[in-house]
């Protein structure tokens, strides 16, 4: 999915109005009208405020082959630590994502480590 694409996605799921999202990134609505229909390319700065409006990565809005993702608006019912961790992990580039991945994979072999001692 392109970044126009992703860009129409996330405002839609979001339930916010081209106006909206304009007024929240500082620029006019037919600037994000241009954006979502593949007419514009955000500068690195805007790129930087749609992740933090939709709490993604911006990795997540230029990769074409970036599909995944957690929606926060799901994780609503989540605790709020665990929510944060969500949040702060998607704006991650996917390099750093990789780097976490194999950090918990050593954490939960220390706590099998620890698990065994204590048995």
């Amino acid at each position: 999915m392109a970044f126009a694409e992703k860009l129409k996605a996330l405002r839609l799921e979001n339930n916010m109005t081209q106006d909206y999202v304009a007024e929240q990134i500082n620029v006019a609505r037919s600037t994000i009208a241009g954006y979502e229909t593949k007419n514009r390319q955000p500068s690195h700065e805007k790129l930087t405020s749609f992740a933090k409006l939709f709490h993604v990565s911006i990795d997540y809005l230029l990769d074409d082959n970036e599909c995944s993702r957690i929606v926060v608006s799901e994780a609503r019912t989540l605790p709020e630590d665990a929510r944060d961790l969500l949040e702060r992990y998607q704006r991650l580039s996917i390099r750093s994502k990789k780097d976490l991945m194999k950090h918990l994979q050593l954490l939960e072999l220390q706590d099998e480590q620890r698990s065994v001692k204590k048995d």
